[in-house]
């Protein structure tokens, strides 16, 4: 090869390079997920393009994130197709448990991870102009993006610095990323023993064998929750000119009574958990925000295609839930009212759904 010559690798990654670029320079405030999407290549395909700023991680991710809790305040951020979840807080005894498989942190920041979909890991490094980012990005085996922690001005740098030159491992081979599979199919209804069901729905003692539950009655969530009736679920109305969102109704409501509330937003790699009182609550076009210190979520609610409301039986009571939904059946965001184990649930956070389904019952 001459000095004048690009291997094809190198050949692709610098006509995609030009393509974001020029994608960039249509829409500045383009965010790499969104222009991987319109590019036609996986987020990690898109950063690896990048001349400079992106290293590899060793894979012992359990470990890494194990190691973070010196490090002090982070940001960090998960996100699926319709919603993103940002908390800024300290790591408290991060723990790994199921012989590597899932990964556990509850404090501050809360979380709850399954490693065995984290396959790649990079420091990335982003230089804005105005100021120098890094972060730590983990991606699936198809090079979608699980988890993004982000270094703050309260970051301990020297204890950042220190866990990065532990993880970094610049020997890694470029990474051979496999083709995502099509997404899950939705259960046929008519398939669904609903009486079977429904009874085991009401049997349900914690709300953490409700996935145990869908698998011993082979049925995907969206389903079972459509199928379970309405002692269980109501279906809200969703957004219209005339008609708030469920979301912007349950947080503006949040807001007002300053009512405690849990907001999960998750994907295939990991859960990510917010717990408290919102106040900064703001919609931007088709995206409903909180953009609170400590804790933003960004949710573009034209993705979210259906609502519910959701209550399941527990050795603690009824717990009650707002759950979206996207097109193909994912679950995009849920919000229950803030509680711990072996509390019943709050009777303002009931006082506040009710009034979310007097509003928007459908």
């Amino acid at each position: 090869m001459t000095a004048t010559m690009e291997a094809p690798q190198q050949q692709q990654e610098s006509t995609l390079n030009s393509r974001w670029q020029a994608l960039l320079a249509e829409q500045p405030k383009l965010r790499i997920r969104n222009a991987a999407n319109e590019l036609g290549v996986s987020e990690l395909e898109l950063l690896l393009c990048r001349s400079e700023g992106v290293q590899p991680l060793k894979p012992e991710f359990g470990e890494l994130m194990k190691a973070m809790d010196p490090v002090g305040d982070v940001m960090i951020l998960t996100r699926n197709d319709q919603a993103v979840h940002e908390i800024t807080a300290s790591f408290n005894k991060f723990t790994v448990t199921g012989k590597g498989a899932m990964g556990l942190a509850v404090g501050d920041i809360d979380v709850r991870v399954f490693f065995n979909s984290w396959a790649h890991g990079y420091l990335v490094t982003e230089n804005t102009g105005k100021i120098t980012r890094e972060s730590l990005q983990f991606f699936n085996a198809h090079g979608m993006a699980l988890h993004k922690i982000y270094k703050t001005d309260a970051t301990n740098a020297a204890a950042w610095d220190a866990l990065v030159g532990e993880y970094l491992n610049p020997s890694a081979e470029a990474p051979v990323l496999t083709a995502a599979p099509a997404p899950a199919e939705r259960t046929d209804p008519s398939e669904v023993d609903v009486d079977a069901l429904q009874e085991d729905w009401s049997k349900l003692k914690d709300v953490h064998h409700f996935h145990a539950m869908l698998k011993r009655n082979k049925v995907d969530r969206q389903t079972a929750v459509e199928l379970v009736g309405s002692e269980w679920v109501t279906r809200l109305k969703t957004s219209t000119d005339q008609v708030l969102s469920p979301l912007d109704q349950i947080l503006e409501q949040a807001k007002s009574s300053q009512c405690a509330i849990m907001v999960f937003v998750g994907n295939p790699g990991i859960v990510q958990i917010f717990a408290g009182t919102v106040d900064n609550v703001k919609r931007s076009g088709p995206w409903m925000n909180v953009l609170d210190k400590g804790f933003n979520l960004h949710a573009n609610t034209d993705g979210i295609s259906d609502w519910f409301v959701v209550r399941r039986p527990s050795s603690d009571g009824i717990i009650t839930s707002l759950e979206g939904y996207n097109a193909r059946g994912e679950i995009v965001v849920t919000l229950f009212g803030d509680r711990k184990p072996g509390i019943p649930e709050s009777e303002h956070w009931q006082r506040e759904v009710a009034a979310l389904e007097k509003a928007l019952c459908a």
